[in-house]
């Protein structure tokens, strides 16, 4: 089976694309429309895939998405609790077969989040215990969701050579050892120094991602599915150029697992 391609004129052309996230506690996809009857809409295909493959309820491809009208009571109930299971999780429109995020940074302007905050002492002051409670909000997503739960290895999004220290690295090397999966991050490597792209056009950070010549052991790799873990999400570049380089070494799927999510979806332009 020919492994999934992710090109930059995908990328571009889905990051107009909106809405760009879609957290059920903040606006519901299985909700009342009539009395005694439920509407489904899923949105984006990453959430009807996960809808579907845990609900056994298929959806119908409409202009505005999947979705599907439900009136009967114990489809009702199973799609509120498969919501419910699902609901403080940020979903992410991307070119990953899955993308989550596990909570927002801030939860108001300048107010950290519990994760926001465990994020940032873990990457200021490479807190161990901020690290441990990150791993920790890993792994719960990771039994939590049908995805996650099934893949085949972890991945940190790899960090640039000359970096002593990665937060991303650090995660993943606690959630393999808890979940028992095997972490595969040796082998998906930058060779060269990265430069940073944070405030850089969407174009000129992937030449520049380019530039970093990923390596992958493609033996090890081919045929997996990958958890690509990150720290932060905020406009999804990087991870989806990473993702690229996996398909493109013959990952069967990458799903992608983010502590936090940034309120703006640009790279600091």
């Amino acid at each position: 089976m020919r492994s999934k391609q992710i090109t930059l004129e995908d990328v571009e052309l889905l990051r107009e694309t909106r809405p760009t996230r879609r957290c059920f506690a903040e606006h519901a996809s299985v909700r009342a429309r009539a009395e005694g009857q439920f509407v489904v809409s899923t949105l984006f295909p990453s959430i009807d895939r996960l809808f579907e493959r845990d609900t056994k309820i298929l959806t119908n491809s409409g202009p505005y998405g999947p979705y599907r009208y439900l009136d009967n009571e114990q489809e009702i109930a199973k799609a509120l609790e498969w919501q419910e299971r699902h609901k403080g999780l940020i979903f992410l429109r991307d070119m990953l077969d899955c993308s989550i995020a596990l909570d927002y940074n801030l939860a108001s302007a300048g107010v950290y989040t519990d994760l926001g905050l465990a994020e940032h002492n873990a990457k200021t002051a490479r807190n161990k215990a901020a690290v441990k409670s990150l791993a920790r909000a890993c792994v719960r997503a990771i039994k939590n969701v049908t995805f996650f739960a099934e893949s085949d290895a972890v991945c940190a999004v790899p960090p640039s050579p000359e970096k002593e220290w990665d937060l991303p690295t650090e995660i993943v090397e606690l959630v393999s050892e808890r979940i028992g999966k095997p972490n595969v991050s040796a082998a998906v490597r930058f060779t060269l120094k990265k430069k940073s792209v944070k405030a850089i056009s969407l174009e000129d950070k992937w030449g520049a991602l380019r530039a970093g010549k990923l390596k992958i052991e493609r033996t090890i790799i081919n045929g997996k599915k990958i958890i690509l873990i990150d720290d932060k999400y905020q406009s999804g570049t990087t991870a989806q150029f990473i993702a690229a380089k996996l398909y493109d070494a013959g990952a069967m799927e990458v799903n992608g697992l983010f502590c936090i999510k940034t309120w703006r979806n640009t790279d600091n332009r």
